[in-house]
């Protein structure tokens, strides 16, 4: 008789996209902190366990960046540790392991974390792994450490849930992953244009139509048509990260923790309903209709204070990718409002001398960092003027502390990291490109991680030019290649719709397309030092 056959595990039928995920860097966790008051262990030299880590697309990354951390990456599904393994052989690093192993199998001999990730993987496992995720972070987070926990939340999920149940029923018919996924869009599709009345019930249906033809087939079929995806409030989230002896830090978006954004009266109310910092962002979560969090949590110890004060900003690396809106050259010393946009379309003035000459350095150092006093004291010089005593150095350091903790809160103008984020923000006479882009671009993958833990999608010049950038090649041979490879058919160039095929046309054509590309993947924070 043969043995029973193992039971099919979902994610090796349908990897799931392992990519980077900004927010559950731990440098960005241990801003958290930070700003509310603890010490953090330092992000240069830490351990980092990510429970769910798929191919190790998200800790790979981070291994790469910081050589001297070392990070556990572990995953149910075979196939995806398989291919993270790969990667790693590939790039030879030494201080990353990809285990495939249930979440219920980490014991004592992982020793202990600074920083635990659980991404994506909470709301969609069982009660007992639930409580398993929980009790590991208690067990394994080290005294000062911070664990990052994400799960979808109600009030926001009572009304997507029902559409998850409707295309759950109609896809559970079908046979295969491909098929239920297909059905389930198509059912959407029927649902959004057959429902005659206008009303919320419409309004509904086609508000979830639009957002889910722009996710991935991968996307949808994990987010809803897996067996299990079970919300909770945050409220009761807390509790239950309580019983097992860990403290709500705060969330890896610290604007949403706070009320201001809200308006004054709004503002007023919250103040009388809630009675302490966990009621207040439940009611927020009421009024936001919240689907989704990234929970921040420490142990029972360490008791977070979340009156944020300017002295926790200056232990900390700044940056910002926000233009100036207008041609004209302003006069920062002068009280005129500059307007910045943001990276996601968000606009915003300051009439403050001290903040606009701190974001005029800091647009000159994007997409890297720069340290708090070495960005107050660029901004002071700019400023000119006399020197000043330490008293009136001091009071303008918190001034300007503060004008960057209120930013960063209100709006993705103002970043602030743990540890600095090392990019070559100049092209160098033979340019170097992070080594895992280069490996990910070479195997004809059009999605990579920069220097910022971010996606990058490469264009297809990119895709045949980031492989070629090893620090190895000046632009010219660069060049040289390019023209190879078109002249080779892998590559199409045109002029006035017209394909290229003289070498001495295309050496003219290319020559300009390499200079700005080159300019543009070290804008992404691709290129390294």
């Amino acid at each position: 008789m043969l043995p029973p056959a193992a039971p099919v595990n979902s994610y090796d039928e349908v990897p799931y996209e392992s990519h980077p995920y900004a927010q559950t860097h731990p440098s960005r966790l241990a801003v958290v902190a930070t700003l509310f008051g603890l010490t953090p262990p330092p992000v240069e030299k830490c351990r980092v366990l990510e429970l769910g880590c798929a191919a190790g697309g998200n800790i790979i990354p981070l291994a790469e960046a910081f050589p001297d951390t070392w990070c556990v990456g572990v995953d149910l599904s075979a196939r995806q540790i398989a291919d993270g393994e790969q990667l790693v052989r590939k790039l030879g690093l030494r201080n990353v392991s990809l285990r495939h192993a249930s979440i219920t199998d980490v014991d004592e001999t992982y020793g202990r974390f600074d920083y635990i990730i659980c991404h994506g993987v909470f709301s969609w496992v069982p009660p007992a792994v639930r409580e398993k995720i929980l009790d590991l972070c208690r067990q394994h987070l080290s005294p000062s450490g911070v664990a990052y926990v994400s799960y979808n939340t109600y009030p926001g999920w009572h009304m997507r849930g029902m559409i998850r149940d409707m295309m759950r029923y109609h896809a559970g018919r079908f046979n295969t992953p491909q098929n239920r996924t297909q059905q389930a869009r198509a059912l959407l599709d029927f649902l959004a244009q057959s429902v005659r009345q206008e009303g919320p019930y419409s309004a509904l249906l086609k508000s979830e139509l639009e957002s889910i033809r722009k996710q991935t087939d991968q996307y949808l079929y994990h987010e809803h048509l897996e067996e299990v995806n079970e919300p909770m409030y945050f409220h009761q989230f807390v509790e239950m990260a309580r019983k097992h002896n860990l403290r709500y830090l705060g969330e890896a978006r610290v604007g949403t923790m706070v009320t201001g954004n809200f308006g004054p009266d709004v503002q007023k109310s919250l103040s009388l309903l809630a009675t302490d910092q966990i009621q207040t962002e439940q009611y927020m979560d009421f009024l936001r209709n919240r689907t989704f969090r990234e929970t921040l949590l420490v142990r029972e110890e360490s008791v977070p204070d979340w009156t944020i004060k300017p002295e926790s900003v200056r232990r900390l690396h700044v940056a910002s990718g926000g233009k100036r809106v207008g041609t004209a050259e302003p006069d920062i010393r002068s009280d005129v409002p500059i307007e910045y946009k943001t990276r996601s379309g968000m606009t915003l003035s300051t009439t403050r001398p001290l903040l606009n000459a701190a974001m005029h350095v800091l647009g000159r150092r994007w997409p890297g960092t720069i340290p708090f006093g070495d960005l107050w004291e660029e901004a002071r010089v700019m400023l000119g003027g006399p020197p000043v005593d330490s008293a009136e150095a001091e009071r303008g350091a918190n001034s300007l502390a503060q004008g960057l903790m209120n930013t960063y809160i209100s709006s993705d103008l103002v970043e602030l990291h743990a540890a600095a984020i090392p990019v070559s923000r100049s092209v160098g006479e033979k340019p170097v490109a992070m080594e895992s882009a280069r490996e990910r671009a070479a195997a004809g993958e059009t999605v990579v991680a920069n220097r910022r833990h971010e996606v990058v999608r490469l264009t297809d010049f990119d895709l045949r030019l980031v492989p070629l950038l090893d620090g190895t090649r000046a632009r010219p041979v660069l060049l040289d290649r390019m023209i190879e490879k078109v002249l080779a058919g892998e590559m199409n160039v045109q002029k006035d719709g017209r394909p290229l095929s003289d070498p001495a046309a295309l050496r003219t054509a290319l020559a300009t397309v390499i200079d700005q590309a080159l300019d543009n993947l070290a804008g992404l924070a691709l290129l390294v030092g």
